[in-house]
């Protein structure tokens, strides 16, 4: 398996039977296998996470939409797409390809924000991508919205905890100034996780440096993949 960084929160994962591309907003897709089906991804309807184009991407024989249920309001014109797939929080889709050769069970999550995160299982594999469900405690913002931020976000995660995830795929925004890797470290200490990609990062990629040096990056160096530019290719082995 391999996983190429496109840009924000949007990432191609290639497994051996089909591919997964998640919040597609700007950046060079790459070349997409034909013989593959394709599974498109978009957690919410914001700008930075859901881009038309999406719609124009040719190539794969086989091209799946799974979109969050509050983007159905921008898609009027295309509503009779094949294969599109509206999906709310705590809703789970079984999709099948080549005959029942392929498989892959879709589960969602509520947002801390808007629309929904994702857990993807197939090839005996679990990925799972945040969208915007992140543990989005400001400076500056009232203790009682942190309060109720953090009793959220809590909840929101709760099914993730004790998950062995092969790959997650989590916000870790310098914009939240001394809280901006809250949310990454809470997944990690409570999931088995892989590789953890950090996302949502606005082109600072020296966040990602910085988190490794503090205690709670240092406790999961060898799992962090260190992002340092657009179009990066990571292969993933199982071993």
């Amino acid at each position: 398996m391999k996983i190429t960084y496109i840009g924000h929160s949007g990432f191609l994962a290639e497994f051996s039977n089909c591919c997964c591309l998640f919040d597609y907003y700007e950046g060079k897709i790459p070349e997409l296998a034909k013989e593959k089906p394709l599974f498109i991804f978009v957690s919410h309807r914001h700008q930075d996470h859901f881009n038309p184009e999406i719609f124009h991407i040719t190539g794969p024989g086989e091209i799946h939409y799974i979109l969050s249920f509050d983007t159905r309001r921008y898609m009027r014109d295309r509503l009779e797409l094949p294969n599109l797939h509206f999906m709310k929080a705590e809703e789970t889709l079984t999709l099948n390809w080549n005959k029942g050769a392929g498989s892959m069970k879709v589960k969602t999550l509520h947002s801390t924000d808007c629309g929904i995160a994702f857990l993807v299982h197939t090839e005996d594999k679990t990925i799972y991508h945040a969208g915007d469900l992140n543990w989005w405690v400001w400076p500056g913002e009232s203790k009682q919205y942190n309060n109720n931020m953090t009793a959220n976000f809590k909840k929101y995660v709760e099914p993730l905890k004790d998950l062995e995830l092969f790959a997650a795929f989590l916000p870790l925004d310098p914009r939240q100034e001394k809280w901006y890797d809250k949310g990454f470290s809470y997944i990690l200490d409570n999931t088995t996780t892989r590789y953890a990609f950090p996302m949502h990062f606005w082109k600072d990629f020296s966040v990602i440096p910085k988190y490794l040096e503090t205690p709670a990056g240092k406790k999961y160096k060898t799992h962090i993949i260190v992002l340092e530019k657009e179009g990066q290719v990571i292969p993933c082995p199982e071993d």
